[in-house]
C-alpha cells in the first residue's frame, strides 16, 4: 500500500481538507486498498479539529472532515510515508532541512501534479468561505491531476 503524507501548517485547514478530497477521490476510483492518506502540520502546538470553514468548503463536495484532529509532523511520519505532498514550498523546505534523508519523496502538491511547482496553495486561514471554497477547488483540481495522470 502507498502511503501518503499531505502537510501543511496548522493541520487544520489545507491538509485536513486535502485527506478528505483525496480519501473520497480514491475511494470513487475503488483503491482504497491501494493508497492510505494522512495529514500534519509543521506548527501544530495541540490536537484540535478542523477550521469550521474547512469543513463547510468540503462538505459542499460530500467530504465530512469534522472528525479530524491536527498533529505535528514527526519523522516516523516521514520515514513511513512513500510520498510527502506539502501545500508549499515553504513546508517543502522546512521539511527538507529537517529530514533531509527523505529529501527524495517531499514535492508541493502542485509540483508533484505537473502545476508550476512555484505556486503555493495559500492559507485561507482568516479568509472568508469563498477563500475556503476556492482553497478546496484547487486543492481537488490537483489531486484530480494526479490520479488521472497515474502519478500515484
Amino acid at each position: 500500500m502507498k502511503k501518503i503524507l499531505l502537510v501543511c501548517t496548522g493541520n487544520t485547514c489545507r491538509s485536513s481538507m486535502a485527506k478528505g478530497i483525496f480519501e473520497d477521490l480514491i475511494k470513487k476510483e475503488g483503491r482504497t486498498d491501494e493508497i492510505s492518506i494522512d495529514s500534519a502540520g509543521t506548527s501544530v502546538y495541540y490536537s484540535e479539529g478542523a477550521n469550521p470553514y474547512a469543513v463547510s468548503a468540503v462538505k459542499e463536495m460530500g467530504i465530512d472532515i469534522s472528525g479530524h484532529k491536527s498533529k505535528q509532523v514527526e519523522e516516523y511520519h516521514v520515514a513511513n510515508s512513500d510520498l510527502i505532498l506539502t501545500m508549499t514550498l515553504g513546508h517543502k523546505e522546512i521539511l527538507k532541512s529537517k529530514y533531509g534523508g527523505y529529501s527524495y519523496k517531499i514535492f508541493t502538491l502542485k509540483e508533484y501534479a505537473g502545476k508550476n511547482s512555484d505556486f503555493d496553495i495559500a492559507d485561507p486561514f482568516g479568509g472568508s468561505m469563498e477563500t475556503y471554497r476556492y482553497t478546496a477547488e484547487e486543492i481537488k483540481d490537483a489531486i484530480s491531476d494526479l490520479i488521472n495522470h497515474k502519478k500515484i
